[in-house]
């Protein structure tokens, strides 16, 4: 008998054989004992994982002539014995029509399949038609498929297999049961490696079993395929193929493990020479670009899984499920994930995913993967930007108060003072706290270690428990951009508010585009408590922000400065609607409105009509 590969030797004969899919297999198992038969299935998943195997075991237990119950069938499998079971697992089953739907998949090839699916079956209870990578069957093919999968015939049953099951029109899947498979996991794809080397009388260690696991990344026909090919090109010792990791690695063309955890260690040195002494070894080896950078991206994958899991070095983790790797391998990946915080990991992974996309186009793929390495060293010596917005001081809720503050009693005397302490910056960043979370939920038996977010809510919440704060009306709050201090300086030496307003308002007014400023400044009544200059406005909160604009605070700021004034804290506070009379304005010295008021008539004329002057007209010819 010719040779035949693990893949075919090893395919399941019964549901009971079928590695990591208990979900579809007791399903089915549980129709056939209840005779719920549907007319259409869809079987759908990774590839090599037992669509196909599974629908041909499906068949035979559908067509099986031994009854249910007896002593050679006493379970709705299959008995394997009879005629109709031998002929489906030969493959030469007439009423069991397995079709390659990539190659059959035009409209005329499914008229000839509708038009034969009127036939009763020629010996069998069913005629099945398996339908393999279905998702290649046009839409006008599935369109003539329609009919007949709506109101089939009782003696036919479809079953379709796919990859892409998003492919297939909605209207069919509507129409048949659907079945989503899993990929099978690591352990259970070990089991059955390590069975068929016992049965096939092959030397093989765990650690090549693992490797041989690892690389069918989730299918077991993968797996089987590189064990086959590995036992082909394994050494004999007394007539057994002895299966050696360095001849697997070797073989695949792949990097072992070990030499990325060297690379991570170098990098978390910020050695950029041991890396590039590292890359050009295994570039000089023969190892593709593509190949290491793809190995690189997985190995940094599991090293962040490792972190967020919290994987010790022991491998040991309540998460350790999160990696379907050997334990050696777990235990490395969490040896490299100590040496870096979550966010360098997860920075790490997103430039090597970018430099693995960039060498399937590039041109000199060494280069790109060199410098794609590189910039994992050069990484650590980056803040965040968030970290660095973080940083800058931040003003809380109670340095944004505007009206005079009202004191309760308090245990000391200086509490009595209405003046506003600015707020500490606030420096903790977004990474520290969440550090700081973590290490508050990993061991809680350690309160100094509370940091970060959870420190500024502590001390929020201590001082609340203080006792009465200041209370500040929330209808007129300051406004923020202003409301800040000039300096911390001592006050000495300032001139009266009187004067500082007069001097305000004459900066303002000889500024181009001011002279709105200039007005509510004039309107303004400044006063000076301890260290603080009060500007009270009687503009609104609203139209404040626009009056008083920021070049209208620039040059507030520097007339402050220049005058001696600029250690004060500024305070600008907006002003309900009046309805009394207005103030009557200061005009500017200087000014041609000033000049007129200091005429001997116009003051003559103010006191004996009691008026005001409001605009002065220059009339006078200009040179």
């Amino acid at each position: 008998m010719a040779y035949q590969v693990l893949a075919r030797k090893y395919r399941p004969q019964r549901f009971s054989d079928v590695v990591g899919q208990d979900h579809v297999t007791r399903t089915l198992l549980n129709a056939l004992a209840q005779n719920r038969i549907a007319h259409g299935y869809i079987f759908s998943g990774h590839r090599g994982i037992g669509k196909t195997t599974i629908a041909r075991i499906l068949a035979s237990a559908l067509n099986c002539r031994t009854t249910i119950g007896s002593e050679a069938r006493p379970t709705p499998e299959p008995c394997g014995i009879c005629d109709s079971c031998k002929e489906i697992r030969e493959g030469n089953a007439v009423d069991v029509i397995e079709i390659d739907a990539a190659t059959n998949r035009g409209i005329d090839e499914i008229r000839e399949l509708r038009d034969a699916a009127r036939y009763r079956p020629a010996r069998d209870k069913f005629k099945i038609y398996i339908l393999d990578e279905a998702h290649q069957i046009t839409d006008a093919a599935f369109n003539a498929l329609l009919k007949t999968l709506e109101e089939p015939p009782d003696h036919i049953v479809f079953m379709m297999a796919t990859t892409q099951p998003e492919d297939i029109p909605q209207t069919i899947r509507s129409r048949c049961q659907h079945f989503s498979f899993h990929a099978v996991k690591f352990e259970d794809i070990l089991t059955q490696l390590r069975k068929i080397a016992g049965d096939e009388g092959v030397t093989a260690g765990e650690d090549s079993l693992s490797l041989l696991a690892e690389a069918g990344d989730g299918s077991m026909r993968d797996a089987l395929s590189i064990m086959d090919q590995a036992i082909a090109s394994a050494p004999l010792e007394k007539g057994r193929a002895v299966l050696d990791a360095a001849q697997i690695r070797e073989l695949m063309g792949t990097v072992p493990n070990a030499v990325f955890e060297e690379v991570l260690e170098a990098v978390a040195q910020n050695n950029s020479a041991a890396v590039i002494t590292t890359a050009n070894r295994l570039l000089d080896a023969g190892n593709s670009p593509a190949q290491i950078a793809r190995q690189f991206v997985r190995y940094l994958r599991n090293c962040l899984i490792a972190k967020i899991g919290n994987i010790s070095a022991e491998g040991e983790s309540p998460n350790a499920e999160l990696l379907q790797v050997s334990t050696d391998e777990r235990k490395r990946s969490a040896r490299s994930a100590m040496l870096f915080s979550e966010e360098e990991l997860t920075r790490f992974l997103n430039t090597m995913l970018r430099t693995f996309d960039d060498l399937g186009f590039r041109q000199e793929q060494r280069f790109h993967l060199e410098l794609g390495l590189l910039k994992l060293v050069h990484l650590q010596r980056l803040l965040p930007v968030e970290e660095l917005l973080s940083q800058l001081p931040i003003r809380s809720a109670e340095s944004r108060g505007s009206a005079p503050s009202t004191t309760a009693p308090s245990r000391s005397s200086s509490s009595t003072s209405a003046v506003s302490t600015p707020p500490a910056p606030r420096t903790a960043s977004p990474f520290e706290a969440d550090r700081s979370r973590k290490t508050v939920m990993a061991d809680t038996s350690q309160p100094e270690m509370v940091t970060g977010a959870l420190a500024l809510a502590t001390e929020k919440d201590e001082k609340l428990a203080e006792g009465p704060r200041l209370v500040k009306p929330i209808a007129e709050p300051a406004i923020e951009p202003i409301a800040t201090p000039i300096a911390s300086a001592p006050v000495t030496g300032i001139p009266t508010a009187e004067a500082l307003q007069q001097l305000v308002v004459d900066a303002l007014s000889s500024a181009k585009g001011q002279q709105s400023s200039a007005d509510a400044i004039s309107d303004a009544a400044f006063t000076i408590e301890g260290g603080t200059l009060r500007i009270q406005t009687t503009v609104s909160k609203t139209m404040l922000t626009v009056v008083l604009n920021s070049d209208a605070d620039k040059i507030l700021r520097n007339t402050l400065r220049a005058n001696g004034a600029g250690e004060l804290k500024l305070q600008v506070e907006p002003g309900a609607a009046s309805t009394s009379a207005p103030k009557p304005k200061k005009a500017p010295t200087g000014s041609v409105q000033g000049k007129a008021l200091e005429h001997p008539m116009v003051q003559q004329a103010q006191k004996l009509f009691n008026a005001e002057v409001r605009n002065v007209v220059d009339l006078r010819e200009k040179e």
